[in-house]
């Protein structure tokens, strides 16, 4: 090796682990978190109510009469040399979003309530939040009733449950399992709605986003899915389905002709009959396109 290659090296390699040495704090991650969990022996048809400020809901069913709850708060950023009060801010936030869990009953309870919020309110923490993540996780026997809602920042989540549910996701979307009691639904900003089935009264609105359901049992009462601005509404039939069709939208409607609709077009609206007729299948949209699927 020359002179002039020995000095390039003597000089080039130190620069550059002393440059790894500089980014590699700047480039790692901060997590903080923390998890709490509880259970709770209930009556198999109460009613469960979750109301949070922030954060994703998610609902499993079991066979079994009791509740189970998980709750999970976690920070995720980057950190290092350049923000060393990150870590303080962090467990701030955390610790400042207040998980609550009330019952009717301390010994069996039939009616249980969970609320998070921002002690310091939600504003405080703005520029903050882009790196917090909640979820509530909550396991309730299948024939429970549940009420929703969800402010920010996250999606709901319902499996197959026998009972009612209500449900309200003003920053994120609703995704729903196979129902057998009533449904009630509403999203804000670009949340979007799936429903994979459900036997009794369906009443769905998506501010701004799209709505994908599917009939899979012949329902006993109406179904309204109501799409405002230009969202789409797509439904997915099973053949032997059995309603009357009313849909209403500026946008295209459209049937599968396999499912040989007694219909009529009259003005971008739709009135028809399928398989003899049933309950009322509603659709509104203001601008968006209504689909209608053979499954």
């Amino acid at each position: 090796m020359t002179k002039s290659k020995k000095l390039v090296a003597f000089v080039i390699f130190p620069l550059l682990f002393l440059s790894l040495l500089v980014l590699l704090p700047v480039m790692s991650v901060l997590v903080n978190s923390h998890t709490t969990q509880d259970r709770y022996t209930v009556n198999p048809e109460g009613h469960l109510a979750v109301d949070i400020e922030f954060g994703a809901i998610i609902i499993e069913t079991t066979d079994r009469n009791y509740v189970d709850t998980v709750a999970r708060k976690q920070w995720k950023s980057k950190s290092g040399i350049l923000e060393p009060k990150l870590g303080k801010r962090a467990a701030e936030l955390i610790e400042d979003f207040e998980i609550t869990i009330e019952c009717d009953d301390p010994d069996t309870p039939s009616n249980i309530r969970i609320e998070g919020k921002f002690n310091r309110g939600r504003e405080y923490w703005q520029e903050a939040l882009k790196w917090l993540t909640v979820e509530i996780q909550v396991t309730v026997p299948r024939q429970y009733n549940v009420t929703l809602k969800t402010a920010s920042h996250g999606d709901i989540h319902v499996g197959d449950l026998i009972g009612a549910v209500r449900t309200e996701a003003l920053g994120g979307n609703l995704h729903l399992g196979e129902i057998q009691g009533e449904v009630w639904g509403t999203t804000g900003v670009n949340g979007e709605i799936t429903l994979k089935g459900c036997q009794s009264r369906v009443n769905l609105t998506a501010a701004m986003g799209n709505i994908r359901a599917e009939m899979t049992t012949q329902p006993q009462n109406p179904w309204t899915l109501h799409a405002l601005m230009d969202g789409e509404i797509d439904v997915t039939l099973r053949p032997d389905i059995a309603i009357n069709i009313d849909a209403q939208t500026q946008g295209k409607i459209s049937s599968d002709p396999s499912m040989q609709l007694q219909d009529d077009i009259k003005e971008n609206r739709l009135e028809g009959i399928l398989n003899g007729g049933g309950p009322l299948l509603k659709l509104r949209s203001s601008a968006g396109d209504i689909r209608l699927k053979r499954k």
